[in-house]
Formats: C-alpha cells, structure tokens, sequence
C-alpha cells in the first residue's frame, strides 16, 4: 500500500493579530520614550560637534595647505565663517574662499544660565576681531592666534535667563600654544570635557 503525503502547514508568515500586536507595543514605549528625548540638548551636542569638528580641520587645512585659516564668529546671525587667507596677511581680501557654518534655530552662541569657563562669559571670547567680529586665525604651524573659546546653548536657555536650561550649555576651548581644541558640556553642576 502507499502512502499518502501529509500536507505540509505554511507557517511562514505573521497573522494581522501578531502584527497588531506588535505595533501596539511599540506605540506604548514610544509614548514612555518621547517625553524624555530633549531635542534642545541633542542639537546643542550636535552644533558643538559640528563647529568643534570643523575648527579642527581648519587647523589642519592651515597645516597642509601652508596657509593661514580666518575663523569669524558671528552671534547675532548665529554662523562662524571660515576664510582661507591664501596670502596669510590675517584680512579678508576679496576673492578668498569662505564657507559659513550656521547654527540650528534653536540654538544660541551663548552661556544661557551655566557659568561662565576661565576664558571669559561673553558668547564669543577671542581677543582679536576681523571686520567688527570676534575672530581666531589658525597660522600656518598649527598655532592659534590667542587663546579663547565659545559657548553654546539652547535657545530656551537664552531667552528664559535662568538656570533651568543651564545643561543645554557647551563649550568650546582654544589652547593657543598648540591650537588645540577641547569641548565641555555643562551637566547641570560642573564642566565636563567632552559630550
């Protein structure tokens, strides 16, 4: 006598109830979750990583290409704009290049409520200014122009001007022997280096 094959169940899908369910979960951790991600201090990491990044490849471009590199800062526009001074005379002459890096919209060059690093409590701290804006100028040894830094924050912390807001607050530090970088959040009691 043979035998009769057995029909094999097709069990390689999900049923709607599986899927439904599924989902369900996820829309209740999304709704735990949401209220605790603050998108204020994650663009102020983001604009401090950006900037922090971007001045250390401006030193390094001075390096290699031999020529000094103009960082600008300016607050009220919320950008810093890079000039590569091609005849390294520390001015902006017409035809250099330039590129600006602007802040998000909800962020500030700023300290908001946190207190001020030993480089000083204004938004922008460099000695030097080009065209009316604070200004560093990395030469063509890897050296900055003076020492200083920046801060930046939320926009919340900014215009609320107390202390509520004060962990959105980053820094940047130059260290003007060398033109080291060095980045600082502050966590609410102290300045912490790096994010």
């Amino acid at each position: 006598m043979a035998k009769r094959a057995r029909p094999i169940p097709d069990d390689r899908g999900f049923s709607t109830l599986e899927v439904l369910l599924v989902v369900a979960i996820m829309g209740i951790l999304a709704v735990i979750a949401l209220p605790r991600i603050d998108l204020y201090r994650i663009q102020a990491n983001s604009a401090i990583q950006i900037m922090g990044t971007t001045m250390v490849a401006a030193q390094r471009e001075a390096l290699t290409k031999q020529h000094d590199i103009i960082l600008t800062f300016d607050v009220p526009n919320r950008r810093m704009r890079i000039i590569w001074d091609a005849n390294s005379n520390s001015t902006i002459d017409a035809g250099e290049r330039s590129r600006s890096v602007p802040l998000d919209d909800r962020i500030r060059f700023g300290l908001g409520g946190a207190p001020a690093r030993a480089f000083g409590a204004a938004p922008v701290n460099f000695t030097r200014t080009i065209n009316g804006l604070p200004a560093l100028i990395f030469h063509r040894n890897g050296s900055a122009s003076g020492v200083g830094g920046f801060y930046v924050t939320s926009s919340r912390a900014v215009l609320d001007g107390t202390t509520k807001w004060n962990r959105d607050t980053r820094a940047v530090e130059i260290v003007r022997a060398t033109g080291r970088t060095e980045w600082f959040k502050y966590n609410g009691t102290a300045w912490i280096r790096g994010l």
